[in-house]
């Protein structure tokens, strides 16, 4: 989900287990506003390695730098490798309605469907609709179904709906940390199955330094996410090489017209 540039495009923290008196008297708007606050971002800029895994256990690693701002509401990702793909540029804004896919060896760009806001995003296990922005309150609302620890974690379990706006899942299953609000884990459901179909899982977090324009000091980041679609058996890692927070992006780097400069 992303939720993020970091929603993906565009999220470790050590702290102690929360309590189960840490755990009660959060209703699900609560645990959702306050995930809004740690994972929300006014402007970044973010190097990361993509790892894909097919079904046959054949690798692929894409390199890529991204720019993204309010939540990523307008985010712009180059892609720096391999050569085949180098230069290839992918925009999207209001919260991936509009997306654009600019082709580094044609110079064209073209606006895709709203259709494509389904499909994989460049063969990976993303799909558009991952890497769109927007906060988790803007996608979705729901209830506390429960309590789990998550790699060591306690966490708050969340089910959620799409709002009328929100994603194309029938639903997701969310794990919140209780101490941080920095989403876990997700499963995702389609087509009314009772089991998931893919699992995003947030690894390595680490806190960030953060300029005063972004109203923290520090926020906390997953280095590496691991998208799994346990359907097709198929992985895609998120490896983050370089973060920055509070950047100035001009706006015409969200300009679509702007693609081929």
């Amino acid at each position: 989900m992303k939720r993020t540039l970091l929603s993906a495009w565009a999220s470790v923290l050590i702290l102690a287990a929360a309590t189960p008196a840490a755990l009660a008297g959060n209703t699900a708007a609560d645990i959702i506003r306050k995930t809004d606050i740690a994972e929300g971002y006014r402007s970044a800029y973010t190097e990361y390695d993509q790892v894909i895994t097919t079904s046959s256990g054949a690798k692929r690693t894409l390199g890529v730098r991204a720019w993204a701002r309010e939540n990523g509401h307008r985010q712009l990702a180059e892609y720096l490798t391999p050569a085949d793909i180098k230069g290839q540029k992918i925009l999207m804004t209001d919260d991936g309605d509009n997306i654009w896919m600019f082709n580094a060896e044609t110079r064209r760009t073209r606006k895709l469907g709203s259709h494509m806001k389904k499909k994989k995003v460049m063969g990976s296990d993303f799909t558009y609709e991952d890497q769109a922005g927007g906060t988790l309150s803007e996608k979705y609302t729901g209830i506390v179904v429960g309590n789990e620890a998550q790699n060591g974690h306690a966490c708050f379990v969340l089910e959620l709906i799409p709002t009328p706006k929100g994603p194309s899942y029938d639903k997701i299953r969310v794990w919140v940390s209780s101490s941080d609000f920095i989403t876990r884990r997700v499963d995702y459901y389609q087509n009314g199955d009772a089991t998931p179909f893919k699992q995003l899982v947030s690894k390595n977090i680490r806190h960030v330094p953060c300029p005063k324009s972004e109203g923290c000091t520090t926020k906390a980041v997953a280095f590496n996410t691991v998208m799994t679609n346990l359907e097709d058996r198929t992985e895609t890692i998120n490896r983050i090489t370089r973060i920055r927070f509070g950047v100035e992006i001009p706006d015409p780097v969200f300009n679509p017209r702007q693609l081929n400069k």
